[in-house]
């Protein structure tokens, strides 16, 4: 049995911008509105596998972290990434760019990209965690996230629990 929270419908949504380094279209910085879509299978405890006002504060709460930020990723090999004063300056390593960007409107994440791909294994690993922190994970299966950065357009991982 599964459940399922459509990320655009649901309002499961954050704006951020960002920039892919090295990719003539993306490496310039720009910005989405993401929606994240949520798939939960398991088995029934009671009436619910999860509730899904539980599960929308989760994701929710994730999203604004997110939300109206500049997401860096924390682990691309090609940043340089350092911070002084409250700003942070972004160096592209082998390219002629060079960011300084306000520390307050920057979220560095531990990720290798900032990618539709790795911020979906990102929502993905921080959505189990809260799932096993609070105990629903004793129900669920395994758990699939989508992050779209538009309307039909997104990467989706799964993860068994």
């Amino acid at each position: 049995m599964f459940i399922e929270l459509d990320g655009w419908m649901a309002k499961l949504r954050f704006s951020a911008s960002h920039f892919i380094p090295d990719h003539p279209k993306c490496g310039r910085l720009h910005g989405h509105t993401y929606a994240i879509s949520v798939r939960v299978e398991g088995t029934q405890a009671g009436e619910f596998i999860i509730d899904f006002m539980e599960l929308k504060h989760i994701v929710n709460e994730i999203c604004d972290r997110l939300d109206h930020c500049i997401l860096i990723a924390k682990n691309d090999p090609r940043l340089k990434i350092t911070q002084d004063n409250g700003y942070y300056t972004v160096e592209i390593i082998k390219s002629c760019k060079h960011y300084v960007l306000p520390g307050d409107d920057v979220l560095l994440l531990p990720i290798p990209s900032v990618s539709a791909e790795d911020l979906c294994t990102y929502f993905i690993k921080e959505i189990s965690s809260v799932l096993k922190d609070g105990g629903s994970a004793d129900t669920i299966t395994a758990l699939h996230v989508r992050v779209d950065e538009g309307i039909g357009q997104g990467a989706g991982c799964s993860m068994d629990l």
